[in-house]
């Protein structure tokens, strides 16, 4: 490689490192910015999440808690508030009687040690419609763990039966008034004498249930229900009320670490009261607790409304907690493949639920494929500049290889006339040369006179060509007449170079073109030197020069029946300083301009020069010129 090649290509690779660096530069900040930002975006919708996650949990504690702070005494039909001292008021109608005031609860209900499933909605079991369809949800199988948190002994025996009993008693000192207002004498004299105990109340954790129940012999299905009170949260105190070391009504105290809270009342029995806890049965979920006292404990608990729960409940609180730019819809937990982030609703309560945030809007800064495709077409620019540079080189290279060549064949041809005029010159003033042989070498003077005259005339109109300084002279002509004065003025010359007259074929009528007489002579000069050049194998077969007009051009033809030219050398052949690279035409004498001249002027005219196959063998120059229409006849 040459050291301009070297110093191109070093330049264009100088060139296109930066730029591909700065370009792959510019593609890794964008995917880290693109990075940064998906990361941002996906800590958001985990933010968003957990705040609509934590607004459930505290929705759904808040129910939990009113529940828990409600009496045992709230479940059965009748009880005696705390308040009411009045014997005509000795008992009220439950709150939980009529609708739930939460619409996410469906209905309440208490199981007894015995089995029996008591409702606020009926004084007895099965005693409206609305309870039996409570009890007959209670019973049902998936109720079974739930049936199996009761423990203790159905037969009444003083305060061992008070959980049994306080809703019996209820009922009945509301049966005893009910029969007083119609007259009945004993009626009015049990009433008179009733009163329903007030109890107090003990929260304690599931340990103490559970010692109590193993006391009782619970049933042996209790164990598949235990669990649900392993992560019981134990309730927050009330700060106006006194913590005092509970009993079980018995005398005994209850160890310390079983008690969570003491809240007494009044003087009366003391109830362990179980914390409120969601549990999921089957599809169904309940608040449920678990009230004992004296190794006898009843399970109090309240259906929830799964469809208002995944309804219009989540749909209100998404409303409200949702962030404008991450709002999620709901979804099943098992078809959330096509979300972005999905986080369980409530892994306790709704866990087969989800919240599910679809895929955030593309971030912001262009798109990843439009940053591919710029850098891939730089990439590509960069990729034909350096082809284009490097061919720019090799062609720097060809050219500068050529006008070597030139520079040397120019030399050469100028050295042969001018060695030939000074040789000649020198003898005749030395008077070595015989009066008898001066015309023969008056005749060489001349000669390569001419010889060197059209050498400097080439490469004087190539340069004028290249500059743009040389302008034709067009006008209409006989081209015919033209040529064949030109081959006239040549024959003298092709005889000398130990060719035939040259055949010459042109048409009867003349051939009007616009041309530039100069010209033509030097296209047609350079095609017949061209052919005597490389057809001196084969003089014998002579030359062909031929006109002929073909549609609107005409065209002219010089044959010979020399090597030819190979087929891929057919159109370089007309570049400057190029030559067919043939060994037999290594010493040919030539500088490459004169079939370059030949197309150059020949284009000036408006038409083209070309090379093609002589049939027989030989080659064939063609020059085209445009025809000049025939001015039209006067009338």
């Amino acid at each position: 490689m040459s050291p301009a090649r070297r110093r191109t290509l070093a330049l264009g690779l100088g060139v296109a490192a930066p730029t591909l660096a700065l370009a792959l530069g510019w593609l890794f900040a964008g995917l880290r910015e693109r990075t940064m930002l998906a990361e941002q975006r996906q800590d958001e919708l985990v933010q968003a999440a957990e705040l609509l996650r934590a607004a459930v949990r505290e929705s759904l504690e808040e129910l939990r808690r009113r529940e828990d702070a409600r009496p045992f005494e709230h479940y059965g039909r009748f009880y005696r508030p705390p308040e009411v001292l009045a014997l005509g008021e000795a008992v009220a109608l439950s709150p939980l009687a009529g609708e739930p005031d939460d619409p996410r609860i469906s209905a309440y209900f208490q199981l007894d040690p015995d089995g029996r499933v008591r409702t606020p909605y009926a004084l007895e079991p099965g005693g409206s419609p609305r309870a039996l369809a409570v009890e007959a949800t209670v019973a049902g199988p998936e109720f079974a763990p739930l049936r199996a948190l009761s423990f203790g002994s159905a037969a009444p025996a003083g305060d061992q039966s008070l959980t049994l009993a306080l809703n019996d008693m209820g009922n009945a000192a509301y049966r005893d008034l009910a029969d007083a207002r119609r007259g009945d004498a004993l009626a009015a004299e049990r009433a008179q004498k009733v009163r329903l105990p007030q109890t107090s109340r003990n929260l304690v954790t599931w340990d103490a249930i559970q010692s109590q129940q193993a006391q009782s012999a619970p049933p042996p299905q209790q164990a598949s229900a235990e669990p649900v009170f392993e992560a019981i949260q134990q309730q927050q105190r009330p700060a106006s009320f006194k913590g005092n070391v509970p009993s079980d009504g018995s005398g005994r105290t209850l160890p310390k670490k079983h008690v969570v809270e003491d809240i007494p009342q009044e003087s009366g029995p003391s109830l362990d009261y179980s914390p409120m806890a969601y549990l999921r049965l089957g599809e169904t979920v309940v608040l449920q607790r678990v009230v004992s006292h004296a190794g006898a404990g009843s399970v109090q608990g309240a259906v929830l409304d799964r469809g208002r729960l995944a309804g219009e409940w989540l749909t209100a609180l998404v409303a409200r907690h949702a962030l404008p730019e991450a709002t999620p819809t709901l979804a099943a937990s098992a078809a959330t493949a096509s979300c972005a982030l999905a986080r369980p609703v409530h892994d306790e309560v709704l866990p087969d639920l989800s919240f599910c945030f679809p895929a955030p809007a593309p971030p912001p800064g262009g798109s990843l494929a439009l940053q591919l495709g710029v850098l891939l077409g730089l990439g590509g620019v960069v990729a034909a500049a350096i082809v284009a540079i490097a061919r720019a080189a090799r062609r720097s290279d060809e050219l500068s290889a050529q006008k070597t060549a030139f520079v040397s064949a120019v030399s050469h041809e100028l050295r042969t006339p001018l060695t030939t005029l000074r040789m000649h010159a020198e003898m005749l003033q030395e008077g070595l040369v015989a009066s008898e042989r001066l015309p023969v070498f008056y005749d060489d003077l001349a000669h390569e006179s001419v010889r060197l005259s059209r050498l400097v005339e080439n490469v004087l109109a190539v340069a004028q060509l290249e500059e743009g300084r040389r302008v034709l002279q067009l006008r209409p002509g006989d081209l015919a007449a033209q040529i064949r004065d030109i081959v006239d003025d040549q024959a003298r010359h092709v005889e000398r170079r130990g060719f035939p007259p040259v055949e010459l074929a042109l048409p009867d009528e003349p051939v009007t073109v616009r041309s530039d007489p100069q010209a033509v002579e030097q296209i047609l000069v350079n095609l017949l030197d061209n052919a005597l050049k490389y057809a001196a194998d084969a003089r014998a077969a002579g030359l062909r020069v031929e006109l002929a007009a073909r549609g609107d051009h005409a065209v002219l033809r010089v044959q010979d029946r020399g090597p030819g030219i190979p087929e891929a050398d057919r159109d370089r052949v007309f570049d400057r300083f190029y030559r067919v690279a043939r060994e037999r035409d290594a010493h040919t004498p030539g500088t490459g301009l004169g079939l370059a001249l030949v197309r150059e002027l020949a284009r000036g005219h408006g038409g083209e020069a070309v090379a093609v196959a002589r049939p027989g063998g030989g080659a064939e120059l063609q020059v085209r010129f445009p025809l000049t229409p025939a001015p039209a006849a006067a009338t």
